[in-house]
């Protein structure tokens, strides 16, 4: 017994290798029952490729490849107006155009992201949506649907797209259908929770007066889940978005594969730029899928509302009203006089408007492109003059400014037509001055502070960049004439003491981005502009012995051994630093002010937006301004980054604080006309 026990010890099975011996043949059962299903199952996989492929091609390349880009934009703030107000759709627009401006074909991947999502989200509320009605209205189907529900969310994301690979193969329809399935279980979920919540006795009541179970649901259960079932569309949207990033492991296409590419090549450039566009795509679409509940008015209504400045639903009168004493039948009142400020306001403001509209028109440069000739090397050697609008003048300097004077010749009429007595629900019409003006006077600081090229033999401001500083100077003086007339109450301490300190750090920002690089030019054939003059001196006059070439040679391999950067101070670069660091001291004023004088909080916010505005329209038109004329190789630095940065800083925190005080303004009247209650 010793030797049979010491034998069956030493056969070596206590070894891990001895378990290679050993192999269950599981996956060979998984790909012969694969295969068996590709041949015998094939009608039926098809059958579900079928809507999957179809509205791809009839989303993604008929409808948003094929609709150009400004009337695309145009279709989101049509809808960002449908479903919530004008302001949603013009940030929906702005975050796609955003998108599409990040780099060559970012557009087109943009749109089949955008394909992609909303086919998933069309067959998800297609499927999700009658499934989840039946598992409310039976226990028996939701108690057996759950269990696969929970399954599916706890189950990896890739592993989904095993199955898919096997089945439907790789590319935009495989990865489709693995997003539908990825993002199903909300709304399932979500619609039968809202079927069941709606209360039981608003259902038996509907039944006791002969509804029937189908009138039950479609004029009962379904408009009270109506907030959790969009809550569900919402969560599905959002979950096929961010599947869109793996589903770039099997090339389903969209801005996952710039994603994924970035991640492979270890390109943080390509890697920060895609992602950007997803949580724009991402933003934008949340924005859109969440529709006011409580607004049930029409679209004729909504516009009408737009254009007088009330975007806030009217409130439902209460179910018992106050009895008002009884008073003999009122006279018909004629029109209320134009108040003097508003009068001030809007005839100011026609007046500014028009003069920023003609300024755009005006010659801007004379001689050699200012702003071309750093992001398009030909135009240093141009010679004529050149408009606001044209891309060797003003470019995006002055479209924007003729935006701005359009917008404000508008609200202008309005005002003065007692259409409206408000910018919007919470800037008046005065602020709205002040606020134009800085974002004008100070854009066009930002324009004047921008050196001309070195390499350009003559370039100067025409007199539409000084009229265009003169439209500014006459918003701003007129909205301080205006604010004259109007009141303002003084900001609590903590309130102060917040401004100082986030005043104090955009300040910061803006002094970084200041010294920062703003022009690459990483050409291999690229020189600085002391280099291109040897060079042309060289040329012009060679040395003696041939020393010319060697020269030229020496030089060029100088250029190449790293780009040209040019920072804010650089001598030979724009020299946008010294316009940030007025803008920046400027800013700084302001805060100071605003914690010396807290009673004129009113005029200290419309300046900080205007500031902030200012430096975000400048930092914006020269970004674009480079977009629409540069070669490959030449592109704007990072110091946009932390000015952007302290423009969303101020911005913000600035219309939040305006925003808070017309509510509040708000309150205190409506409190003070109350009717008192009597016996």
């Amino acid at each position: 017994m010793s030797v049979i026990a010491e034998n069956w010890l030493n056969t070596g099975w206590r070894d891990n290798d001895w378990l290679n011996e050993w192999e269950i043949p599981f996956g060979r059962w998984v790909e012969e029952s694969i295969d068996w299903l590709n041949v015998e199952g094939e009608s039926v996989f098809n059958v579900i490729k079928w809507p999957f492929e179809n509205l791809l091609d009839l989303i993604t390349n008929d409808i948003l490849l094929n609709i150009p880009w400004p009337f695309m934009l145009l279709v989101f703030v049509a809808l960002g107006f449908l479903v919530r107000d004008v302001k949603v759709g013009c940030g929906a627009a702005a975050g796609i155009l955003l998108c599409g401006v990040l780099g060559p074909d970012y557009w087109r991947f943009t749109m089949q992201t955008i394909g992609i999502i909303l086919v998933a989200v069309i067959v998800c509320v297609a499927v999700g949506l009658p499934f989840g009605v039946l598992c409310a209205r039976s226990d028996r189907v939701w108690n057996i649907t759950r269990p696969l529900l929970d399954g599916m969310q706890l189950v990896h994301a890739f592993t989904y797209l095993i199955a898919i690979i096997f089945f439907f193969g790789t590319g935009p329809v495989g990865g489709t259908i693995s997003t539908m399935i990825f993002a199903l279980p909300p709304m399932i979920r979500l619609t039968n929770l809202g079927i069941r919540q709606v209360p039981s006795d608003v259902v038996e009541a509907a039944r006791a007066y002969g509804a029937s179970n189908f009138r039950v649901l479609t004029d009962v259960q379904l408009p009270l889940a109506r907030p959790a079932i969009m809550t569900g569309v919402n969560q599905v949207l959002l979950l096929a978005l961010s599947f869109v990033g793996i589903i770039a492991v099997i090339a389903g296409g969209g801005l996952g594969q710039l994603v994924l590419r970035g991640i492979n090549t270890a390109d943080p450039a390509l890697g920060a730029a895609s992602g950007l566009a997803l949580y724009l795509v991402g933003v934008v679409m949340d924005r859109l899928s969440q529709p006011d509940p409580s607004d049930d008015r029409t679209l004729f209504r909504k516009m009408g509302a737009a254009i007088r400045g009330r975007y806030t639903v009217p409130a439902t009168p209460s179910a018992e009203p106050v009895a008002a004493p009884e008073s003999p039948p009122a006279s018909p009142t004629p029109r209320p006089r134009l108040h003097t400020a508003m009068a001030i306001a809007g005839g100011i403001g026609l007046v500014g408007g028009i003069l920023a509209i003609w300024s755009a028109f005006s010659t801007w440069v004379d001689g050699a492109g200012r702003l071309s000739s750093y992001a398009r090397p030909d135009d240093q050697l141009m010679d004529g003059s050149f408009s606001g609008v044209d891309a060797t003048g003003g470019s995006w300097f002055g479209i924007i400014l003729l935006i701005i004077g359009v917008m404000v010749v508008l609200l202008s009429l309005l005002v003065l037509l007692q259409i409206r007595d408000r910018w919007s629900s919470w800037l008046d019409a005065p602020s709205g001055l002040v606020f134009a003006g800085v974002s004008v006077i100070g854009m066009m600081i930002f324009y004047l502070s921008i050196a001309p090229h070195d390499l350009a033999p003559s370039t100067s401001h025409g007199t539409g960049v000084y009229l265009a500083l003169v439209s500014g100077v006459v918003l701003l003086v007129g909205g301080l004439l205006a604010w004259r007339n109007t009141r303002s109450t003084p900001v609590p301490l903590r309130t102060a003491m917040v401004r100082v300190f986030l005043g104090t750090f955009a300040v910061g920002l803006l002094i970084i981005g200041s010294f920062s690089n703003w022009v690459n030019d990483e050409r291999p054939d690229a020189f600085t502009p002391e280099q291109q003059k040897l060079i042309d001196e060289e040329r012009a006059n060679p040395s003696e012995g041939g020393v010319s070439a060697s020269l030229i040679a020496q030089v060029i391999g100088e250029a190449r051994e790293e780009p040209n950067r040019y920072d804010g101070f650089d001598d030979q670069g724009p020299s946008l630093g010294w316009g940030l660091l007025t803008i920046a001291i400027a800013l700084a004023a302001v805060v100071v002010l605003a914690a010396a004088v807290p009673r004129a909080n009113a005029l200290w916010d419309a300046l900080t937006l205007g500031v902030g505005t200012a430096v975000l329209l400048g930092v914006a038109a020269w970004v674009v301004s480079f977009l629409r004329v540069s070669v490959n190789g030449i592109f704007t630095g990072a110091g946009a980054l932390p000015v952007l940065m302290a423009c969303g800083l101020v911005i913000g925190t600035t219309i939040g604080r305006m925003r808070q005080r017309s509510l509040d303004e708000r309150e205190a009247a409506d409190a003070a006309d109350a009717p008192t209650l009597t016996k």
